[in-house]
C-alpha cells in the first residue's frame, strides 16, 4: 500500500494505492469511493483483501476535507462550502477519475453507502464516464431517503441540534496531547472490539477541522438523498452489483425491496451479520463479495 496525496477539484486529497493504478498505459483498475466519514485509513483492510483477491491496481480516494489537509486553513468551511457540499463531492470524484485516472484505463467502481450515490449520480450526469466503466459494486448504499431511516433521524434529532456542543467537545478534547486522545481511542476500540489499528483514522475523523466538514456533509445528504435516481440507476443496471445488510439502519431491507420494483433483474445480495460500517469487522467478507462479481464480469 501507497500513500499520495493529489490536488483534486481545488482540494488537497490523500489517496491510498495498492499497485500502480496512474501508470500511463491501458489496464483495468479499481477505485474505491468511501462512505460518510472519507476517511480512506478504514479501508485498508477491504481494499488490502480485495487486492489479494484480484491482483489488480486498487485506489481508495475519500471526500475532499475529510483527509490530507485538516491543519490548512485555506481549506476551512467558512467562505469554502463550495468545495466540501455533497454536489462539490460529486465534483470531486468526476475530477479524480477525468483528470487523474489514465483514459485509457477501464474502471471497476465500488461505492460505500453515500459513495454508492455518488456514483448513480455520476453516471447519469456525464455520459462520458459509463464507457470506461466495467462493473460497478454498491455496497450498502443510500440511495434513498436518507432523512427517513433509524440513523437519518437520529442526525436530525441529535446531530442537527447539538451541532455546535459536539464541535466544542471535539475542540474541547484536542486541547490534550496526542498521547491522551491516543488512549481515549483505544479505550473506546476495546469496549467495542475492535482492533486498534483504527485509532488513526479516528483520530483524524474527531478533529474539529475536519468534523465539521463531515457533519455539514452529512446534513447535505438528509435533505438531498431522497428519491430514488430511477433513470441513473437504469443506465448502470447491467453492471451493478448492489450488497444490502439485513440489520442496517441507513439502507434497511425495504429500501433493497424498492429497487427491486424499479429493476427487478438487477444483481443484489443480502449480507448476513455485516453492520453498515463493514470495514470495522468484515472486509474479508465483503472484499470476497466484491471480487467474486469482478471476476465473474471480467470472464463475461
Amino acid at each position: 500500500m501507497k500513500r499520495m496525496c493529489k490536488n483534486v477539484n481545488c482540494v488537497k486529497t490523500e489517496i491510498l494505492t495498492w499497485g500502480e493504478p496512474f501508470f500511463d498505459r491501458k489496464q483495468d483498475i479499481i477505485v474505491c469511493i468511501t462512505g460518510n466519514p472519507g476517511i480512506t485509513d478504514f479501508y485498508i483492510d477491504f481494499a488490502s483483501e480485495l487486492y489479494k483477491a484480484e491482483q489488480m491496481p486498487i485506489c481508495v480516494i475519500g471526500h475532499a476535507g475529510h483527509d490530507g489537509n485538516f491543519n490548512d486553513k485555506s481549506h476551512g468551511l467558512v467562505n469554502n462550502e463550495h468545495l466540501f457540499s455533497l454536489d462539490a463531492q460529486i465534483k470531486h470524484k468526476l475530477d479524480f477519475l477525468e483528470n487523474h485516472v489514465h483514459p485509457n484505463s477501464k474502471i471497476h467502481l465500488i461505492g460505500h453507502s453515500i459513495g454508492a450515490w455518488i456514483i448513480v449520480e455520476l453516471l447519469h450526469k456525464y455520459d462520458q464516464l459509463k464507457d470506461r466503466v466495467l462493473t460497478i459494486n454498491l455496497l450498502f448504499p443510500t440511495l434513498q431517503r436518507m432523512a427517513e431511516s433509524k440513523n437519518g433521524k437520529f442526525v436530525n434529532n441529535f446531530y442537527r441540534n447539538m451541532h455546535w456542543f459536539i464541535l466544542f467537545l471535539s475542540n474541547f478534547l484536542y486541547l490534550f496531547p496526542t498521547f491522551v486522545i491516543m488512549l481515549i481511542i483505544n479505550l473506546c476500540l476495546a469496549v467495542r472490539s475492535l482492533p486498534n489499528n483504527y485509532c488513526d483514522a479516528i483520530l483524524k475523523m474527531i478533529n474539529p477541522f475536519i468534523l465539521e466538514k463531515i457533519l455539514i456533509m452529512g446534513y447535505d445528504e438528509m435533505d438531498i438523498v431522497k428519491e430514488l435516481n430511477r433513470d441513473g440507476i437504469d443506465k448502470i443496471k447491467h453492471l451493478t452489483h448492489v450488497i444490502y445488510g439485513i440489520r442496517d439502519n441507513w439502507a434497511p431491507l425495504d429500501y433493497m425491496d424498492d429497487l427491486k420494483k424499479y429493476e427487478p433483474y438487477i444483481k443484489m445480495t443480502k449480507a448476513h451479520d455485516v453492520e453498515h460500517a463493514f470495514v470495522l469487522k468484515s472486509s474479508e467478507q465483503v472484499a470476497d463479495m466484491v471480487a467474486k462479481f469482478i471476476k465473474s464480469k471480467v470472464k463475461g
